[in-house]
């Protein structure tokens, strides 16, 4: 019993000593967004944008724009220009969805001798 509380003493220990790292969790390549830009981002700057929920990882929900300078602009979906950057931005990926080649495939009719 005296042997089993040394163990875990020490173990309690050992894992103090050594911090604790990000590698131990995977990496940590995704920078949240802690507060939106109120300055409206021209939309030829703009090459796509992904959502960020606080609901997940971050503090705050947030559109993050990508612009064609590899920059990340944070936003919010409040603003009156973030949601037309979004519906200008559905639509031209409603339009590369419309245009996808259709494929017709024909069964062939067999006729009775």
């Amino acid at each position: 019993m005296m042997s089993l509380v040394t163990i875990a003493l020490i173990s309690s220990i050992l894992l103090s000593v050594f911090p604790h790292t990000p590698a131990a969790y995977g990496p940590l390549n995704y920078a949240c967004c802690v507060k939106y830009t109120r300055t409206p981002l021209p939309f030829k700057l703009i090459k796509g944008f992904i959502e960020q929920s606080s609901l997940e990882v971050c503090r705050i929900d947030a559109i993050i724009f990508f612009t064609k300078n590899n920059k990340k602009v944070c936003a919010s979906v409040e603003d009156q220009w973030v949601r037309a950057a979004l519906a200008r931005l559905r639509s031209k990926i409603d339009k590369l969805t419309d245009k996808r080649p259709q494929h017709l495939t024909t069964v062939p009719t067999t006729s009775s001798p």
